[in-house]
């Protein structure tokens, strides 16, 4: 991978702002914090700015979660003429929030992605969709500008990665492995990561698992798994990334969907799919994306309306 233009951009000595997506998750905050070491090591400005109210605790047990900054609590709105993008094609505001307001006019922007299809324009574009993560590409260019892997930055880029391949299952797991094993010699704890990670859920996510599971629903004899949460129990504030593997657990389920009402009429849905199914196709219909096996979309709709749309793409490509 040629990193070399992703490594000029930050030649200018200049305040760069670094920021993902909307509802930041693990790959985004570790990609985004490891960055930020090799940036120190850089002697390059940065603030890292997200558009969520607050980031997700659980990731505060990675070095510099207390650099993060969010949209909400800035006096004005600064405005940044180097940005950089991670685990995001795009810089929509309907996807990295009021961060797009915060762009000058004439910003030069850099994105580092993992995601397959077309993003935005932008100067830069660090992409390679068969790697596992954002965070292994940061990860990547980090070495690739000379920058000394500190055990936080292992540790931040580690925890990335297992996050979004969740647990090494999905987004290219042999090369996800490979990354990892460095990183543990290079200081990184699996023990550690996959404990906060994997190991504990707050009273909040068991009691919103119990009423996903509740309403779930099996459809093209038994191969399509579908879960809702609707949202008053949204707004419960449990986890929601455990609900839609616990569709794929059935067997004979070849496609899981997980519908989150965010806000009233407004669904994030969650695709999974054992790999007979792309489901980034079917994200990428609904204006998302991720990759074959886990992706996500949104959609405006009655629950039933969205339920029929959504059903209608993945019985166009179930097998047989």
């Amino acid at each position: 991978m040629d990193c070399n233009e992703a490594i000029a951009f930050f030649e200018p000595d200049e305040t760069y702002l670094l920021s993902t997506h909307r509802n930041a998750d693990g790959d985004g905050l570790g990609a985004l914090l490891a960055l930020a070491g090799m940036l120190d090591h850089l002697n390059r400005q940065f603030r890292i700015i997200i558009c969520d109210d607050q980031p997700d605790p659980r990731f505060s047990f990675l070095g510099g979660f207390d650099r993060i900054e969010s949209c909400s609590s800035q006096q004005g709105r600064p405005a940044f003429d180097r940005v950089v993008f991670v685990d995001t094609p795009t810089y929509d505001i309907r996807r990295v929030g009021d961060v797009a307001l915060m762009l000058a006019k004439e910003a030069e922007i850099l994105i580092i992605d993992h995601h397959a299809g077309r993003g935005d324009w932008a100067d830069v574009r660090l992409v390679d969709s068969e790697a596992s993560a954002a965070s292994e590409l940061v990860y990547e260019l980090a070495k690739a500008a000379g920058a000394p892997i500190s055990q936080d930055m292992a540790k931040q880029v580690y925890a990335g990665i297992a996050f979004d391949t969740k647990r090494f299952k999905f987004s290219h797991p042999d090369r996800a492995v490979k990354v990892c094993a460095e990183l543990v010699d290079l200081g990184a704890n699996p023990e550690e990561i996959a404990d906060v990670l994997f190991a504990r859920e707050s009273l909040e996510t068991m009691k919103t698992l119990g009423v996903a599971l509740s309403t779930l629903e099996l459809h093209m004899d038994n191969c399509v798994g579908t879960l809702v949460v609707d949202n008053e129990t949204y707004k419960m504030g449990g986890d929601l990334d455990i609900v839609v593997d616990h569709a794929m657990r059935i067997g004979g389920v070849e496609v899981a969907l997980f519908f989150k009402e965010e806000t009233q009429g407004r669904y994030r849905m969650s695709l999974r799919s054992r790999g007979n199914v792309d489901v980034n196709e079917i994200a990428r219909v609904f204006g998302g994306g991720g990759h074959q096996r886990a992706s996500g979309c949104e959609i405006i709709k009655p629950l039933e309306e969205a339920k029929k749309a959504l059903l209608t793409e993945v019985e166009k490509r179930m097998p047989g």
